[in-house]
C-alpha cells in the first residue's frame, strides 16, 4: 500500500474548529470526503478541501493511482503558534487575548486490493558549460578591434560633454 501526504502549517484558525471538520471526513474515501466537505458549513472546510485535493494530486503524481482508489488514512490537526494581542479595556487598561493557529497533515492510502506502482523518475541530462575557458580570438584581430573601440569612445566623449554643457549653460545664463 502506498502513502501520499500533504501538510499545511500556520493556518489562522483554532485547532479546535479545524478538528470538527477533520473528524467528519477521517477514514472516508476521497470522493465521498470531497462531497461532504462541500456541504459542511464551517469556515475550515474549504481549507481542508484544498489540502485534500493537494494530497490527491501528490498521490496521482507519484504513483499510477486514480482518485476513486484513495482513502483518507489519517488527518492530524495540531496546535500552532499563538499570536499574543491586547484589547483595550476601561480606565486605560488592556486585556490580553490570543489568536490561535493550527497545523494540518493528511495521509492518503489506496483501498485494499488496488495495485499501485511508482512512476519512473525522469532523469534529464543537463548540459554543462565551462565558463573558465572563454572564447579566445586571434591576438591581431583583438588588438585592432580594441583600438578602434577606444578611439570611438574618446571621440564621443567631448561631443557629449559639449552638448551637456550647452543645455546647462542655457538654463543658468541670465539675459538682460
Amino acid at each position: 500500500m502506498i502513502e501520499a501526504k500533504a501538510k499545511l502549517k500556520h493556518i489562522r484558525m483554532s485547532s479546535k474548529k479545524m478538528r470538527l471538520v477533520a473528524d467528519a471526513v477521517r477514514g472516508l474515501e476521497v470522493t465521498v470526503a470531497l462531497e461532504r466537505l462541500q456541504i459542511l458549513f464551517k469556515k475550515s472546510s474549504p481549507v481542508i478541501e484544498k489540502l485534500l485535493r493537494s494530497a490527491v494530486a501528490n498521490a496521482m503524481d507519484r504513483f499510477n493511482v486514480k482518485e476513486e482508489d484513495l482513502v483518507i488514512k489519517s488527518i492530524i490537526v495540531n496546535k500552532g503558534m499563538d499570536l499574543k494581542r491586547w484589547r483595550p479595556a476601561a480606565f486605560g487598561r488592556a486585556h490580553p487575548f490570543r489568536k490561535h493557529s493550527s497545523h494540518v497533515e493528511i495521509v492518503l492510502t489506496t483501498k485494499e486490493g488496488v495495485k499501485a506502482t511508482a512512476k519512473e523518475q525522469k532523469k534529464e541530462e543537463i548540459e554543462t558549460v565551462d565558463l573558465t575557458k572563454a572564447d579566445k580570438k586571434t591576438p591581431t584581430a583583438g588588438k585592432s578591434e580594441g583600438k578602434t573601440v577606444k578611439q570611438d569612445k574618446k571621440a564621443q566623449a567631448p561631443a557629449q560633454q559639449a552638448s551637456a554643457g550647452k543645455s546647462k549653460g542655457n538654463i543658468n545664463v541670465k539675459k538682460g
